[in-house]
């Protein structure tokens, strides 16, 4: 894949997702460190002295101790020769460290640097100080997640800087990409404030839409116009069930309340009822929610009778949209994962663990999980073991991705997110929607202006921008014709059904392989395309529940709360790309395609990683612990009076040493011990979280931000929809953009997540409208002549 790709990795603790994905893609990473080692190293939880997170993303890499500032001409010679630069810096503090792109493109006019901070290079936040609980309360997604009647919560094991290195890792490979046609580097500019957004999954773009309400939080569900309950208690624990709105929920639906019906806890009636239907109704007001909260007390009564693993079994067998809650513990006991070996043991200083292995399944190209994180200093030389990279260097004004052709078979949330940075990025995307069975992200709230319908949902405008919808009955045999020829015209075909339904159409890869020998094909489901969950359909809310993400979110009193809606369908794209970019790399090369697998839950564990090497060395289970931190208090999300009317107002801060606990207590005026230290502090957190809600509650929430912020305090507001409109940095990035929507004029929509300083993405388009593209895909892609064309309409395939 990427052997012989030289990367230097300057950014400490920030950047530490994106190297450890390039790694496991074989790049030759370098570390650099200063003499006492990188922040990452001395995260809690520590073993022998070596910290989890370390030896969870140090995997892979080299160590290489250097002063930047006095070893200039050794660093130089590193840049020199790399293909890929990785920092945390923002403008301010690259001009004072001489590493602007400006002075490293004069060393290295192929070098891709890769920047990824808080908030961005650049903009009236990108030197605010700033920890990953007020990135997250900055993105949107905190706002989501929680009881509605405490404090939003984030997820116990932080995830910020692993969206921001997730997009950073994808963003290198476009660039490299790219690189291989100009010759020329680029930067890239990754916000983690715009990469943590993704979590939020389009509720960000409920208010300019005008659905005249806010997307809300409520423990194990969502709350739009009414709770909408996803977690369900059982037994022995609790499980995910997608019990949903709009008529592709009909049939899923249905099956779940016949076993209801069948253990005696709801009706005839209740079975034949269309339910989804039916909520679509109660979300536009047409009628009163009663009805659906008496239903969700009839399925209760069904899994307060069984277990999960009942639960589990049983749904299986039946084709329900149902999962176990696992928490790290039973994530780890789950046969499934066994029989795709997708453990990788590796052998550390404190003794063997079990570790998260390939992120994807590569048929020509595997992914070898790479061994234990390097020592301090595990080199002294001042070379990258590969090559130097020889490049002829030329224009090319072209988006990164122009000329690649992809037939998009996926649906939904996670890979239309995925495929749409196909499509921002250049490539013409073929977006294949049935003419008898609805996109289900079609009927998803939020709506244009309250108005449910299956040209104004939010979300699905924003996961498929610059796309084009083609409709086709891909079991009518004409219409499977069709998409042969499309498969003829495509480089890469798409696709997120469980492993059944391609090949029920004849479409699986063999049979497309045999009509383009050089298709890459990639497939993403929850739990991958072999193994004995396999066949397990559903959405990411079932695959975050499964995985860990439920029972890390909430608070410990209390049931678990669960990140917002599909967790991992925000987080399982940005592997998606990077695999994606690895088989097109490998192609370039060679010209063989291949097959790519990639499980949406396995993918999503790898943000789990420190705590599952904790379970393997200390045999702790790590649980949801609210806003709390291992290592630093006090850490929490506090009232403050909001900025708006009828709006709640909450601020996140996060006291990172000893330094900033002083300066809390003058800002806030708090009568405490300002010589306390983190571990006292760590030791009196109730007392000290009474205290500080106590002061900050009388507080206006914009005048306490800036004094914190002044005062040298990681601290940010917890920004619901109308609050991250507002945001000056999410405006300084230009993130919320309106543009053209064929039925409804307009739509505001999310710009693309990161930025390229010389050929940038570009979001042209809202999602289209369905089979808009019908005639174009047909008439001028696969150059059908008007009597191809009729026969085609005559026989139904397309409607």
């Amino acid at each position: 894949m990427y052997t012989g790709t030289k990367v230097l990795d300057l950014s400490d603790h920030q950047g530490y997702f994106c190297t450890y994905i390039l790694a496991h893609l074989d790049c030759e990473v370098i570390t650099v460190e200063p003499a006492e080692g990188s922040t990452l190293r001395t995260l809690e939880p520590l073993h022998n002295g070596e910290s989890t997170w370390w030896q969870a993303y140090g995997r892979g890499k080299e160590s290489l101790v250097l002063d930047i500032r006095r070893q200039r001409d050794e660093l130089m010679n590193l840049i020199r020769d790399a293909d890929v630069l990785v920092h945390n810096y923002s403008a301010s503090r690259q001009n004072e460290l001489g590493v602007t792109y400006q002075e490293l493109e004069l060393i290295n006019p192929g070098l891709v640097v890769t920047a990824i901070t808080p908030f961005g290079a650049t903009g009236p936040k990108s030197d605010w100080p700033a920890s990953d609980l007020t990135v997250w309360a900055a993105s949107g997604a905190h706002y989501l997640s929680g009881d509605s009647d405490r404090a939003p919560v984030r997820i116990s094991i932080p995830q910020s800087f692993a969206h921001a290195g997730a997009d950073a890792a994808g963003a290198t490979l476009i660039a490299l990409w790219e690189r291989s046609r100009s010759g020329r580097g680029q930067l890239i500019d990754i916000s983690a404030q715009v990469s943590s957004a993704q979590a939020a999954l389009a509720a960000n773009l409920a208010h300019p839409n005008n659905a005249g309400y806010e997307v809300e939080r409520v423990a194990g569900g969502l709350k739009a116009l009414f709770p909408v309950k996803m977690t369900w208690p059982c037994k022995d624990g609790y499980v995910a069930i997608t019990l949903l709105f709009g008529p592709s929920f009909d049939e899923p639906n249905r099956r779940i309340l016949t076993w209801c019906m069948e253990e005696g806890h709801c009706t005839q009636e209740d079975v034949d009822t269309q339910w989804g239907q039916e909520l679509m109704a109660m979300m536009s007001e047409q009628k009163p929610p009663d009805a659906y909260f008496e239903l969700c007390k009839k399925v209760e009564g069904l899994t307060l009778s069984k277990t999960q693993k009942e639960l589990f079994e049983e749904g299986n067998k039946r084709g329900l949209y149902i999962a176990p809650t696992y928490d790290i513990a039973g994530l780890m006991t789950e046969e499934h994962f066994k029989a795709r070996e997708y453990w990788t043991e590796v052998e550390t200083n404190s003794g063997p663990v079990v570790a998260p292995g390939a992120f994807a399944k590569l048929s020509a190209t595997p992914i070898n999980p790479p061994g234990a994180a390097p020592e301090l200093g595990s080199i002294s030389g001042t070379a990258f073991n590969a090559p130097a990279t020889v490049l002829s260097v030329h224009d090319n004004p072209e988006r990164p991705l122009e000329g690649l052709k992809v037939l998009d078979f996926m649906w939904v949330i996670a890979g239309p997110f995925f495929t749409r940075v196909l499509a921002n990025y250049g490539a013409t995307v073929i977006k294949v929607e049935s003419s008898v069975r609805l996109e289900p992200a079609r009927g998803t709230p939020v709506f244009k202006n309250g108005e449910p319908g299956i040209e104004t949902s939010v979300p699905y405008s924003n996961f498929n921008t610059d796309k084009l919808s083609f409709t086709v009955d891909p079991s009518n045999e004409v219409g499977r014709q069709v998409l042969l020829d499309l498969v003829k015209w495509a480089d890469v075909v798409t696709e997120s059904f469980s492993p059944k339904a391609m090949a029920g159409w004849g479409l699986d890869y063999e049979s497309l392989k045999g009509v383009n020998p050089n298709i890459i094909m990639l497939s993403s489901c929850l739990m991958g395309q072999t193994g004995p969950r396999a066949k397990v359909a559903g959405y990411g809310n079932m695959a975050a529940a499964l995985s860990g993400f439920y029972d890390l979110t909430g608070w410990q009193d209390r049931s678990p709360a669960g990140p917002y809606l599909a967790y991992t369908d925000g987080v399982a794209p940005r592997f998606m790309l990077s695999s994606l970019m690895a088989a097109l790399e490998h192609r370039r090369k060679t010209g063989e395609g291949q097959r790519v697998d990639l499980s949406q839950a396995e993918a999503a564990i790898h943000l789990l990683a420190p705590g599952i090497f904790d379970l393997s060395l200390s045999g702790r289970v790590w649980h949801r612990a609210g806003n709390r931190d291992l290592q630093y208090a006090p850490h929490g999300v506090f009232p403050v009076r909001p900025k708006t009317d009828n709006t709640e107002g909450w601020i996140a801060i996060a006291i990172t040493s000893d330094d900033q606990w002083r300066a809390l207590c003058d800002v806030l005026d708090l009568n405490l011990d300002k010589s306390m230290t983190t571990a006292a502090r760590l030791a009196v957190q109730d007392m000290i979280e009474g205290a500080v809600a106590t002061a900050t509650q009388k507080q206006d929430a914009d005048v306490l931000e800036a004094e914190l912020i002044s005062a040298g305090i990681p601290a940010h507001l917890v920004l619901n929809s109308r609050e991250a409109q507002a945001d000056p940095q999410f405006q300084h990035r230009n993130h919320f953009i309106e543009v053209p929507h064929t039925p409804t004029g307009s739509f505001f929509v999310e710009n693309t997540r990161f930025q390229f300083s010389r050929t940038p993405g570009r979001v042209e388009r809202a999602g289209p409208e369905m089979g808009e593209h019908n005639f174009h895909v047909l008439k001028d892609i696969l150059g059908y002549d008007d009597d191809h064309i009729a026969d085609v309409y005559a026989s139904l395939a397309i409607e």
